[in-house]
């Protein structure tokens, strides 16, 4: 008999531990239906879930940073009770918190009977909600809320109408001649958000009154512009967009070029006749935009350029450009330009040829690292030595 066995009687042994069986998920999981439910069909749920639809409007309504109400808002759909009459009696609540919330919750509920309350709150722009309000009715899309948000184009308040332009992007080809009216006629505001969304429903019928709109005195309105432009994608607008590059904001132009590059091989054409600008300025945005659109055809015209051009900063974009592109030709000619007359284009060069993976660039640039480069040399007077003596040194140095 061993120590363990003296201490305790055959009926006292302690218990095996090891045998002892953890809890599993399974044993808090309350099925969904009485009586006894699969393991597959059973659903972990939350206290305000088991409290019913008043605990989840009280979660609801104590959510106040955006994932604690992403959190009750997905309760709220799947709630099984009706709670579409306290939300609406929260849309008409004087706290604008309260009110900004129902509205959402009401948009993804998709209920006919949330359009009149949801009209009426997005009618009045003293409330503060009506972006919710129209976003709400864009959601729910049946045909009686976007011919309400239609009407809401409008309003007399400009802010009424931005919000009812912002949702309509949502409507698809319903809401394509309400905005492209709203773009000629309404408030520079307002043809922001017509623009954007004529870009999301990217319908062709907008394009030659978004073509217009890109000579807009505002730089928002042909920012937006542009950018519609470039999600409808079409032929027609490349050269418009193309004398956008010259443009007195940088913003504008940036908007150009990703739209071009968007747009594809058609914008080669008018892009590439930028090249033979007289202005030195033009040609370089175009030699930066022909580089970002990425098309191997433009990399003759781009070479010409790094070869021939006499400003040194247009032949470094040059450079710059064929190394986005990257392609064996592209290797090729940057290899020709190594030895340029100008430090600043050798070192775009460089830069480029180090910007493209291929085989062929490394090579290059392992060359141009094994070339032996000749020291230029400096003769210097160091001190007098109070005689006829002429003591000099020679001092070397890189070209850097």
């Amino acid at each position: 008999m061993n120590l363990e066995e003296s201490q305790f009687p055959p009926s006292q042994k302690l218990p095996n531990i090891s045998k002892i069986t953890p809890p599993r998920p399974e044993d808090y999981r309350i099925p969904t239906a009485p009586g006894y439910a699969l393991s597959e069909d059973r659903h972990i749920k939350s206290a305000p879930e088991l409290g019913g639809g008043s605990a989840i409007l009280a979660e609801f309504d104590a959510a106040a940073r955006s994932d604690q109400f992403s959190i009750a808002l997905q309760k709220l759909i799947r709630c099984r009770e009706n709670v579409l009459p306290a939300l609406l009696e929260r849309l008409a609540s004087e706290e604008v918190a309260i009110s900004k919330k129902a509205a959402i919750a009401l948009g993804y509920l998709r209920s006919p009977l949330a359009i009149n309350p949801l009209i009426e709150a997005t009618c009045n722009p003293q409330r503060q909600i009506y972006w919710q309000a129209a976003s709400a009715l864009s959601w729910i899309g049946s045909a009686e809320a976007i011919h309400a948000l239609v009407k809401l184009l409008r309003h007399p308040s400009i802010q009424v109408q931005c919000a009812a332009a912002k949702a309509l992007g949502r409507a698809s080809l319903p809401a394509v001649s309400p905005l492209v009216e709203a773009l000629k006629h309404s408030d520079n505001l307002v043809k922001i958000h017509a623009a954007h969304s004529l870009g999301q429903i990217s319908s062709p019928l907008a394009v030659t009154t978004l073509i217009e709109a890109l000579n807009n005195g505002s730089k928002s309105v042909r920012v937006e512009a542009a950018w519609a432009l470039g999600q409808i994608k079409s032929p027609l607008s490349a050269q418009p967009l193309a004398n956008l590059l010259t443009d007195n904001d940088i913003s504008v132009q940036s908007q150009a070029v990703q739209s071009l590059k968007n747009i594809g091989v058609p914008s080669i054409s008018p892009v590439a006749k930028m090249l033979e600008n007289p202005s030195s300025h033009t040609r370089s945005v175009a030699a930066r935009t022909l580089g970002q659109i990425g098309m191997e055809e433009v990399v003759p015209l781009l070479a010409r350029l790094l070869k021939d051009d006499e400003y040194a900063y247009v032949r470094c974009d040059a450079a710059l450009a064929l190394g986005e592109i990257g392609s064996h030709d592209a290797v090729f000619y940057l290899s020709q330009a190594v030895k340029d007359r100008d430090r600043s284009v050798r070192s775009a060069v460089l830069r480029a040829l180090a910007q493209v993976s291929s085989p062929e660039a490394q090579e290059v640039l392992q060359a141009i690292k094994n070339t032996i480069a000749i020291p230029n040399y400096s003769v210097s007077n160091l001190r007098d030595f109070g005689d006829d003596s002429d003591y000099t040194t020679i001092q070397s140095y890189t070209d850097e």
